[in-house]
């Protein structure tokens, strides 16, 4: 691919760029916005620099930099980036919070080889040029917008929900445990209790044995024996006493530790019931705030352009445009969302999310994850939320299954 000049000039011996790298499309009469003249590069020059918000984000697809700005600036942002020698694979407006919950106006992925911080140094120095005025940091935002305040409560209590799930799941196993024990124990208790009684009616015997005998003078051995065997059961006895009373003081533990833990059982539920109300409550505060600001929302282009034209009733939730964006092969997604946009009935019921189906084992074409990819949906009056979503690990995926409760 090559780029288009001012009077639809292409100059096919200058630099070009593969196709899977142009993911940015225009509508039928938008404006062409041409790449700029040889002869422009003196304007190019003249960039005094960037001053506004901005940051940059590095996560598994690479490096992204965020930035708030009017169009016609961000325009002159990545020319500058890719004037100052970082390439540029896509850049567009930005739909989604950043992971400390703000919201920017653009985003740029770059295709940078280097650390986080290599990267945040060499923007740093494009958007602060030797020639430019010095100018102090960008100072940070006044105040917590409604909105990023909202998104971070939703991550807390999405994190919070998770950590309660598991420590009440290792609650409930110990409670289990003790209650093994505590039959155990008691079982014990009960057959020791047998065999002291049984002791004890053995030793009232001897002694019945005893005392006969001692009227006779002439059994004298035979009372010896019978006062033998007299002492070593009452050394038995003894030793069974000690024994029944240790196990006494274990089950009296036993029940102690069951019974607190039947009480931990029920605060994490209640408290995971609270969290699950908030966050429903949260999910209704973000549906309000999508309907009221659906008309005031800046128009879309590239990937999530192509989404709203070829998916009329869908409404793509989360992260799902940046992870479609970033597929190696989205055929058999496709397919499926066009299935759901249709109508027809896909997938299975998501265990624990009414309303919500679950469509698994779909191809991305990533390595290592070629057929773990994921699209949730749930119809909602006359849309369909969907959360298109590659699975890492059991973890990772609960806590997204996590995420789709506050919708």
């Amino acid at each position: 691919m090559y780029p288009l000049f001012a009077h639809d000039v292409v100059d096919v011996s200058g630099a070009s760029w593969e196709v899977e790298d142009c993911s940015r499309f225009l509508f039928a009469g938008a404006s062409i916005p041409y790449a700029p003249q040889i002869d422009d590069l003196g304007e190019q020059q003249t960039f005094l620099g960037f001053h506004g918000e901005w940051e940059v984000e590095t996560n598994r697809f690479g490096h992204y930099l965020v930035f708030n700005a009017p169009e016609r600036l961000a325009t002159d942002v990545v020319d500058a980036l890719e004037a100052g020698g970082l390439s540029v694979q896509r850049w567009d407006v930005s739909h989604r919070p950043t992971t400390e919950g703000k919201f920017y106006d653009w985003f740029a992925r770059l295709r940078f080889i280097g650390s986080h911080e290599e990267v945040v140094a060499q923007i740093s120095a494009v958007f602060s040029p030797a020639s430019a005025e010095p100018t102090a940091a960008p100072a940070p935002a006044p105040s917590v917008s409604p909105l990023e305040d909202l998104a971070a409560q939703v991550e807390q209590l999405v994190d919070l929900t998770a950590e309660l799930r598991d420590r009440l799941s290792t609650s409930e196993s110990e409670v289990s445990l003790l209650r093994q024990r505590l039959t155990s124990a008691s079982s014990r208790e009960s057959k020791l209790s047998d065999d002291l009684d049984r002791a004890l009616d053995h030793q009232k015997a001897l002694q019945d044995q005893l005392a006969e005998l001692s009227r006779d003078p002439r059994q004298a051995a035979e009372t010896k024996k019978l006062l033998k065997r007299q002492a070593e059961t009452e050394e038995l006895l003894e030793l069974a006493f000690a024994e029944n009373s240790e196990l006494r003081s274990s089950l009296a533990n036993y029940r102690d530790q069951a019974e607190q833990g039947d009480v931990r059982i029920l605060t994490l539920e209640a408290t995971v019931v609270g969290l699950q109300e908030r966050l429903q409550e949260l999910g209704e505060h973000e549906r309000e705030r999508r309907r009221r600001n659906v008309t005031a929302r800046a128009p879309r282009r590239g990937v999530s352009g192509f989404l709203d034209v070829a998916f009329s009733r869908l409404t793509f939730v989360l992260d799902s445009i940046e992870v479609l964006a970033n597929l190696d092969s989205s055929a058999s997604m496709m397919r499926s969302l066009v299935q759901i946009d249709m109508g027809e009935v896909v997938g299975k019921d998501l265990e624990g999310m009414r309303g919500w189906r679950e469509v698994s084992k779909l191809g991305t074409g990533v390595a290592g994850s070629e057929d773990m990819g994921r699209i949730y949906y749930k119809p909602d009056g006359d849309r369909v939320l969907v959360s298109v979503h590659v699975k890492q690990d059991d973890k990772e995926q609960r806590r997204h299954i996590e995420k789709l409760r506050s919708l």
